[in-house]
Parts: C-alpha cells; sequence; structure tokens
C-alpha cells in the first residue's frame, strides 16, 4: 500500500507476548507496515521474540533499563524518520482495515485534528444519554465522530490506538514533560485541537491489568475498569 511508505507503526510494548501476538497477527494483516519500531521498556525475551517473529525487519528497542512510559515514547519517536505515526500498544485486536487515505485527509485538511481514532466508539461503554450526544461529524473529506465533549479531559490525545503527525510531538515534546496520559489530553485541548473517531471503529482492547500499575484486589480491579 503507497500510503504507508510515509508512515512508521510504533508499538509500546512489554509483559504481554500473547496480547502481542495477537495484536501484530491482525494488524500486519491488514496493514503490511514498511516502517515498523517497537519499544519493550520492560526488557522481557518473551515479548522480544513475539515481536522479532512478526516484524523481522522492524527495529525493537530494548534498553536494559526502564525509561517510564512517556519517556519510552519519547525515546522512540526520535527515532521515526517518516512524516506520520500510527501508534499502537500490545493489547488491542484489530478486526477491520483502518481506511489511512481517509485519515491521512482528515489530518492534512482539518488544523484542530490531533490525531484519527481507530478505537471503536462502543469500546467506551457509553451510557445512552451520552451515547445520545455523540456528533457525526460530515466532510467533504469523510465523514467523522466527535466525542470531545463528553469528558472536560480526555479526546484531545490519547496513547490508544491513532494516526497523527510526527510534527505533533514535535510540537509539544517531548511527552515526558506531562505526569499523565490525560495531562497531554488536557494540554491539547486547551490548544483547541481534538480527536477524530470513526462511527465503524477498527479496533477494540483486548489487554486487562496494567503492567506498569496491576490492580492488587478485586476491587481495585473493578475501579481501574
Amino acid at each position: 500500500m503507497d500510503n504507508l511508505d510515509n508512515i512508521t507503526l510504533c508499538l509500546t510494548i512489554g509483559k504481554r507476548p500473547d496480547e502481542l501476538d495477537e495484536t501484530l497477527t491482525h494488524l500486519l494483516a491488514r496493514l503490511p507496515f514498511k516502517h515498523i519500531i517497537a519499544i519493550n521498556d520492560f526488557g522481557d525475551e518473551a515479548t522480544n521474540d513475539v515481536f522479532k517473529k512478526h516484524c523481522p525487519n522492524g527495529t525493537l528497542i530494548s534498553l536494559g533499563y526502564n525509561l517510564g512510559h512517556h519517556r519510552a515514547i519519547d525515546y522512540m519517536y526520535d527515532k521515526i524518520t517518516t512524516e506520520y505515526v500510527f501508534h499502537c500498544e500490545d493489547d488491542w485486536l484489530f478486526d477491520g482495515t483502518p481506511n489511512i487515505a481517509q485519515c491521512l485527509n482528515l489530518l492534512n485538511n482539518n488544523s484542530n485534528i490531533s490525531c484519527v481514532a481507530f478505537r471503536k466508539i462502543e469500546n467506551f461503554l457509553y451510557d445512552p444519554a451520552d451515547q445520545a450526544q455523540i456528533k457525526v461529524i460530515q466532510s467533504n473529506d469523510g465523514d467523522y465522530v466527535r466525542v470531545d465533549h463528553l469528558h472536560d479531559e480526555w479526546h484531545g490525545y490519547s496513547f490508544n490506538p491513532h494516526l497523527a503527525k510526527v510534527s505533533l510531538w514535535r510540537q509539544y515534546a517531548p511527552f515526558a514533560k506531562f505526569k499523565k496520559e490525560r495531562h497531554i489530553s488536557r494540554h491539547l485541548r486547551k490548544q483547541g485541537l481534538y480527536m477524530a473517531f470513526f462511527k465503524q471503529g477498527y479496533c477494540h482492547h483486548i489487554g486487562h491489568d496494567s503492567v506498569s500499575n496491576p490492580p492488587k484486589s478485586f476491587w481495585q480491579k473493578l475501579k481501574f475498569w
């Protein structure tokens, strides 16, 4: 696919080899990226082996010490040589093929769109009242969905699977200066930026506990979800 030539697939991976195997099996069957970089900030060999199996020509960063999530992304993004980044984590199942051409049109012709996200809207588990407020935006570049008005902090940016310009990261880098993911989202929203979703999404979350801060008890797990 010619429109993948200028896109780098970037993955944060570690301690979830089975989920990574499922993620890459489905994603690469649909989008055969030429440029792939992954960073394993946990350094486990089982995960590294899965990446090497699926991406023998990809770049694997496994430093042997922990940077922390945002610093690891900064380290990885600094290696990108393409104009766009397809960001993904190691626990997402793609059961559809993202329309990359439409994503590029949306990014290039709408300066307020920070990134085009692939997560299914129903994966957010909105209640009926919120579902009724989801905005479908009709555009010459393709229809998309906005949900930023449903939350004060989120949907300005996310590390969930998305396509973005690398220049967005360069403008707001380093991500490490933000303590949490929602702080990046909140900052970008203050600049008037928002995420675009598809009414028919392309992936859903298959992960469970966070590998960096796993819940210890049933009640913590319930709160985590």
